[in-house]
């Protein structure tokens, strides 16, 4: 085989190889179409799917304080049905519990329907406070927040905690 002729086998080969092995043209179901949620906070949804939790985090206090505010989003899906925050358990690594507290904490969050989507944020430019005071979790350790609704009933959601520091800054409990 001239040497053109097996450049020109080479390259051709080569062009042919490229859409599969480079795995973006396996179809409308390729990793490369879906977006996964940001790497800021926990993400969860209550079993009947009418409520959504976004972007939940645990900012602590500095130093040792057992003060801790959540912030994140929480969004009512459906479009008749009102539902109701009506409270907020933390489950820390040790497995102890504690509740929202705090001359600021939520203890009923009305989650009103009839719009595509209705969402209340909490913590972070919210009006709505979930203070939590007796907490020991150190930086980077994950608790269980546990957010129950009047109707869609307890949803369970994993999440971080997190110094008031960088992206935090200012967020700490009692201060937002």
């Amino acid at each position: 085989m001239p040497r053109t002729a097996w450049r020109r086998s080479a390259a051709v080969l080569a062009l042919a190889l490229v859409p599969v092995l480079s795995a973006c043209s396996i179809g409308v179901n390729a990793g490369t179409t879906t977006q996964p949620p940001s790497g800021n906070g926990a993400s969860a949804n209550s079993s009947s799917g009418t409520i959504a939790l976004r972007g939940i985090t645990i900012v602590t206090g500095l130093g040792a304080s057992t003060k801790a505010t959540v912030i994140g989003t929480i969004v009512n899906q459906s479009l008749t049905e009102d539902d109701v925050l009506t409270g907020v358990t933390v489950t820390d690594p040790t497995g102890a519990t504690v509740t929202v507290a705090g001359p600021d904490a939520a203890t009923t969050v009305p989650l009103p329907s009839g719009r595509p989507t209705s969402a209340v944020r909490i913590g972070f430019n919210a009006d709505v406070k979930v203070d939590i005071t007796g907490l020991t979790i150190p930086a980077t350790a994950f608790a269980t927040v546990t957010f129950t609704f009047q109707k869609a009933g307890a949803v369970p959601v994993s999440v971080m905690a997190v110094p008031p520091v960088g992206i935090y800054a200012g967020l700490g409990p009692f201060l937002n």
